[in-house]
């Protein structure tokens, strides 16, 4: 029997959604840096529709995750070694200065939630593609309680245009033991209600994963 073709939803169909899919599998390592986007090949294998779609990949055009380039068309962003150092300075720009106002939104069930996802983390070693995902969420959940909306923004855009480097290195299983160390002082900062010793725990983190990817980008 023929098996009919879906529909898709009105929701999943819209440009908003097929944008954050197709940031999810950026960041997963679905999508690699380079990749050639064929936008009727895309439809395709998310069945949707080509309008938004084609609004999605502007979208992530203007966020820097997708270039357009003549004669070529769209390919998944693929950074210099200088682009990448300056991805992380901008991250030490702005993630530690929240530190105070994190601590002042955090909640225990919002600790209890964190130390979930570190310490599954830990027990995924190596696994790239997880630990994408629960990086990404730990991250996300600990800057989202400064409540800084536009921060927020930027950062959510550097975190994806930085993970498929970071995923690199994290295969190659070197110091994940310091990451995860990195995100339990986290974890213990915010238990203690410490902003000092958040800020230092995460501008040690940032700066310790400037050092490995950039040391990955040379050795590629």
């Amino acid at each position: 029997m023929t098996r009919a073709a879906r529909t898709p939803s009105s929701t999943s169909n819209s440009a908003g959604v097929i944008a954050e899919r197709l940031r999810s599998s950026i960041r997963n390592g679905g999508l690699l840096p380079g990749t050639h986007l064929v936008q009727e090949k895309l439809a395709t294998e998310l069945e949707v529709s080509r309008i938004p779609l084609r609004e999605a990949l502007h979208t992530l055009a203007a966020e820097g995750l997708i270039e357009v380039v003549p004669q070529r068309g769209m390919l998944v962003a693929e950074l210099s070694h200088g682009e990448i150092a300056e991805l992380f300075e901008l991250r030490l720009q702005l993630e530690p200065y929240l530190s105070e106002e994190i601590v002042r939104g955090c909640r225990d069930r919002d600790i209890d939630a964190l130390q979930e996802l570190a310490d599954e983390m830990r027990r995924q070693g190596a696994d790239a593609t997880v630990r994408a995902s629960l990086n990404y969420e730990f991250h996300q959940r600990v800057y989202a309680l400064s409540e800084r909306r536009l921060t927020l923004r930027f950062i959510d855009q550097l975190l994806h245009l930085v993970e498929p480097y970071s995923r690199r290195w994290v295969r190659s299983g070197h110091d994940l033991e310091r990451i995860d160390d990195e995100h339990q002082q986290m974890v213990d900062a915010l238990r203690n209600r410490d902003a000092a010793a958040l800020r230092r725990a995460i501008t040690a983190h940032v700066e310790g994963g400037r050092d490995h990817v950039m040391a990955a980008q040379r050795k590629s």
